[in-house]
């Protein structure tokens, strides 16, 4: 969510007339690099060893024009106090007065501060422009009361061009001030010789990342000789069948969830085959491999066709396309499409009642039900010990299960936790580690320890699992690293998968979701959206279809601004959209129907709005009036289209952590407004679907314009 509110704050800014980049009397002299991350000068550590800096070091000075919540003081040589303060902090440098040399590829400074900052960013801004695009996150700068050094290679922006005169940066230290940040000694210079040996280390890493999204793509859309054609497991049996194409000789392979079946040159797993055709039949269960005891559950198969040492993949590689279940509950329906989201005190879930609600959603840390080995719960032969989060799951679950609503358990890995991926940058959550055997485990026991005890009436029950958060903003919800989307996507569908084949076990009612931001065929983040659930469709058809739906975020194109009816130009009615809002929700829903995406071609996949709402940028009558005409449109819109399974508003309450927005339906404290009042948006959706719709909807029908709720409605095609 920042991200798109840092540039909605950048385009105020140019928009404004101000120069980002400009001399400054209050000037602060800096020079720049940034921390090593083990061999890769571009990943952004702390290094207690500062470079020296040589004499043809460029100095860059800071400016006080246009800074953001930064006041800034010289303390010292080349040292300087940014108090930072409020959200978003940054502050600009003064343009560069000359080219740069090409040789000049490192920035570096020293810094102290006593808190933790949660994302470091630097934008590169050619001719005073900053744009995401054109920016780097540098993940977490740990706390210190010692000057650490921060270094990093620019090499990426200075190939794209920046580094001319005129050009200047934007120093961002972290989501929130939190006062006093010193920096001495901002450079930027040449690069070491064992800096240019990590660099090009880490260019042969990326090309090895692009090959194999470029491998993953072709087989996705190959043709293979050989298919497998069913794999089913029982409680302790794996039954595999298949074809084999042509004469050769072939083996099975058990590809396992670490293991990346495109980049394999030897199979370590395979069971011989004979005939055109085979039935093969496993135990479930393989002990000590890798050290854990495997359960083939989560294994995919593939044909693979041998030639003297050569072994080659002949097929696509096939998931589980049944599982017996452990357990097997009643499928819990939805009584209606209203939700509410994002919220955990006895007024949330008295709203629930009140308000009629059908379904909620409700973020579950996974670290904090398994992070480490312990001597409580043992899964694939590992013991481990059970977190904190399982008294708060089993309070919320219970609450829910009250309030009579259908649970969609967000499911999330912090960065700083066991679960953080290799090549995870930073980001508030991460893509959980699942290139080994034992990463892979504990991933797996966390989830089958939440399945086992929440897919079931007591202490309550999950009917739903997002995986993870708006994986499309990868970088800061869902964080790998700097990734080709190909390798990203399938790293998010093992995780999906892992996920299924445990919940299936337990609920063969239950959906896994992917979660998505209002992007569509447009990357405001890492990634767009429309692409990654086409490809997700493709690897469902390649490797056999499960049953995943989709948990989408249509806040409007301008999170801060609630006349989306008038403001949002780019969320048109067309299929290749920019955006998917409150405007253009048909879009979604015709995507969600058509017959190439439908669950193993016949069923309608889940389609939850989880996480949307209008803003109040302020309480004024006026903007609450907005705001609750917004909900309005989303409640009538959302009821008329059938592709739409529900709608969650978040936040529930207004939070004053969450970037200056005010999407709340209830209030927090400011002014004569007392904390969690109801706004006049709480009214409408307590009106959405009862008697009451009318009355309290339809007088919003003059503020958005209209003369009737079909005035909304755009037919497609």
């Amino acid at each position: 969510m920042k991200r798109i509110l840092n540039a909605l704050m950048i385009t105020c800014l140019l928009l404004s007339g101000l120069a980002a980049c400009g001399p400054d009397e209050k000037e602060v002299k800096v020079i720049v690099q940034k921390p090593d991350q083990g061999e890769d000068p571009g990943s952004g550590t702390g290094d207690d060893n500062p470079s020296q800096p040589a004499s043809n070091d460029v100095e860059v000075t800071f400016v006080t024009a246009n800074a953001h919540n930064v006041t800034m003081s010289k303390v010292g040589d080349k040292e300087y106090k940014l108090t930072l303060s409020g959200e978003d902090p940054y502050i600009f440098t003064a343009a560069l007065g000359s080219d740069l040399g090409d040789g000049m590829r490192m920035v570096e400074f020293e810094y102290k501060y006593p808190s933790e900052v949660d994302i470091f960013q630097l934008f590169f801004a050619v001719n005073g422009a900053p744009s995401e695009a054109s920016s780097a996150k540098y993940g977490s700068l740990p706390a210190t009361s010692a000057y650490k050094t921060f270094k990093t290679s620019i090499s990426k922006f200075r190939q794209a061009g920046w580094g001319k005169k005129g050009d200047c940066l934007r120093f961002d230290p972290g989501q929130i001030g939190k006062g006093d940040m010193y920096v001495k000694n901002f450079i930027i210079r040449e690069m070491t010789e064992d800096e240019k040996k990590a660099e090009e280390e880490a260019g042969a890493n990326e090309q090895a990342k692009i090959q194999m999204a470029e491998n993953l793509s072709a087989y996705l859309a190959k043709d293979y000789p050989s298919s497998v054609d069913n794999v089913t497991v029982t409680s302790d049996k794996v039954i595999i069948e298949g074809k084999t194409g042509g004469s050769g000789t072939f083996v099975l392979a058990d590809i396992c969830p670490w293991q990346d079946v495109t980049e394999m040159k030897t199979f370590p797993y395979t069971e011989p085959v004979d005939g055109a055709s085979f039935k093969v039949t496993l135990d479930r269960v393989v002990k000590s491999r890798e050290g854990i005891n495997y359960d083939r559950v989560f294994s995919k198969w593939a044909v693979v066709k041998v030639e003297g040492e050569n072994r080659t993949l002949d097929s696509h590689a096939r998931y589980a396309d049944d599982v017996e279940p452990v357990e097997s509950p009643e499928a819990v329906p939805l009584r209606n499409k209203k939700g509410l989201g994002a919220g955990n005190i006895d007024l949330y879930y008295q709203d629930c009642k009140e308000m009629g609600c059908g379904s909620v959603t409700m973020n579950v840390l996974l670290n904090g039900i398994i992070d480490r080995q312990g001597a409580e719960y043992v899964y694939g032969g590992i013991p481990y010990a059970i977190g904190n989060w399982k008294a708060e799951v089993d309070r919320m679950v219970a609450k829910c299960k009250d309030a009579g609503v259908v649970v969609s358990a967000i499911i999330l890995t912090q960065t700083e936790s066991s679960y953080k991926d290799p090549e995870n940058s930073g980001g508030y959550y991460t893509m959980p580690n699942l290139t080994d055997a034992k990463s892979f485990n504990m991933y797996a026991a966390a989830l089958t320890f939440m399945a086992s005890r929440y897919c079931k009436d007591t202490p309550g029950r999950i009917h739903h699992w997002i995986m993870h958060n708006e994986v499309d903003m990868g970088s800061e919800w869902t964080n790998m690293g700097d990734q080709p989307m190909m390798r990203y996507l399938d790293r998010y569908i093992k995780s999906m998968r892992i996920c299924y084949n445990i919940v299936r076990q337990y609920d063969q009612n239950a959906y896994i979701l992917g979660s998505y931001t209002h992007n569509w065929n447009q990357a405001d983040g890492n990634y767009r959206p429309k692409e990654m659930l086409e490809k997700t469709v493709e690897y469902s058809k390649a490797e056999g279809d499960f049953r995943w739906g989709v948990a989408y975020h249509p806040y409007p194109q301008d999170l801060t601004k609630p006349e989306f009816w008038k403001n949002d130009t780019q969320s048109t009615w067309d299929m290749d959209t920019k955006y998917i809002t409150f405007k253009n929700l048909e879009v979604i829903d015709k995507w969600i129907k058509l017959p190439e995406n439908l669950y193993k071609g016949e069923t309608k996949r889940l389609l939850f709005l989880s996480e949307q709402g209008t803003n109040s940028p302020s309480y004024s009558d006026r903007d609450l009036e907005l705001q609750a005409a917004g909900g309005a449109w989303a409640w009538k819109k959302t009821a008329r289209l059938d592709g739409i399974d529900a709608i969650q508003w978040h936040n529930w309450a207004d939070n004053k952590a969450e970037f200056g927005l005010r999407i709340g339906l209830r209030s927090f404290e400011e002014g004569s407004w007392a904390a969690f009042s109801p706004k006049p948006v709480w009214h409408v959706w307590k009106a959405g679907g009862t008697k009451d719709e009318a009355t309290v909807l339809d007088p919003y029908l003059t503020t958005l314009g209209l003369s009737s709720w079909e005035g909304m409605m755009r037919p497609m095609d």
